[in-house]
């Protein structure tokens, strides 16, 4: 029987380096796919990114009301491995949120979005530096 060698096209895992440790994500199961594009569309809704929209929908809710509480579908398995490495809250936040726009945008628009939201400002101007800050006697 001729054998198919599907590997060069199988989805590769995503890698996320957090907290000193290496975790490797499984591609999403088909299950997941829908809650995927439901967190994607929450997400995008809470980021502003879709114009008049301010609000979930109700169909898109529903989706997100199957996700079973202390998992993410972005992230599988891994999610329980970095709360048991001790990780804090808002790096585990993050890394699922990249996760879901990884698997449902593709990692250039995952990328551009972490460094949008993450990436440390500078301040605009410190006021000591500036000769003008302060008025004169």
């Amino acid at each position: 029987m001729p054998l198919a060698d599907f590997e060069e096209w199988v989805t590769p895992s995503l890698e996320l380096r957090a907290g000193g440790r290496t975790y490797t994500v499984r591609p999403p199961s088909v299950e997941a796919g829908q809650q995927l594009i439901a967190s994607a569309i929450r997400g995008e809704i809470n980021l502003g990114m879709i114009p008049g929209v301010t609000k979930v929908p109700d169909e898109v809710q529903r989706v997100l009301d199957t996700i079973t509480p202390g998992q993410h579908p972005a992230l599988g398995d891994v999610y329980e491995q970095m709360r048991a490495d001790g990780l804090d809250k808002v790096t585990i936040d993050r890394a699922a949120y990249y996760a879901v726009f990884y698997w449902t945008r593709g990692k250039a628009h995952a990328d551009d979005l972490a460094r949008q939201l993450w990436t440390p400002r500078a301040t605009d101007v410190e006021f000591d530096d500036v000769d003008d800050a302060h008025p004169k006697d």
